[in-house]
C-alpha cells in the first residue's frame, strides 16, 4: 500500500508536526512473524523504541533509527508518538512515556513527531564530530 507523509509548521507555537504511515500488518504482528515474539501491542512498540533491538536480518545493521529518533525529541524538548494496531507509545516533551491500549486498532503503523523550532541548539552523532573533542 505505500507509505504516507504529511506535516505542518505551527510558527506561533515554535513546532513543526509531520507524521509517516503505512499500512502493512503493524509492529506488533512483524515482532510475531519475525522474531517469535509475543507482545501486546503496547509493548510491541516499546520494544521497537529501545536500541538495538531489530527485526532484520542478515549483515545490514538495524535497530537504531528510532532509538536515535527518541532521543533527539528527547533532547529537542518535541514529542513523539506511535500507534501500531491497538497500541498507543508517547515520549512527551519532559521525556516521561505514556503507554496504553486503544479501542481500535490502526491497521498498521503511524509515527508522528513534533520538533520544537524554537530550539537553537545544534545535534550531531558522536561519530560525526572530530575526536579530538573528546
Amino acid at each position: 500500500m505505500g507509505i504516507f507523509t504529511c506535516g505542518q509548521h505551527f510558527p506561533r507555537k515554535d513546532r513543526i508536526d509531520f507524521a509517516i504511515a503505512d499500512l502493512g500488518i503493524g509492529i506488533p504482528r512483524t515482532l510475531k512473524d519475525k522474531k517469535g515474539l509475543q507482545y501486546s501491542p503496547e509493548q510491541a512498540i516499546n520494544w521497537a523504541m529501545e536500541g538495538h533491538n531489530t527485526t532484520k536480518t542478515g549483515p545490514i545493521p538495524g535497530g537504531l533509527g528510532l532509538k536515535l529518533l527518541r532521543e533527539f525529541i528527547r533532547l529537542n524538548q518535541g514529542c513523539i508518538q506511535v500507534v501500531s494496531d491497538v497500541g498507543y507509545w508517547e515520549q512527551r516533551s519532559d521525556g516521561t512515556v505514556d503507554r496504553r491500549t486503544l479501542l481500535s486498532p490502526f491497521p498498521g503503523t503511524v509515527v508522528n513527531i513534533e520538533i520544537n523550532t524554537a530550539d537553537i541548539n545544534s545535534y550531531a552523532l558522536s561519530s560525526e564530530l572530530p575526536q579530538d573533542i573528546f
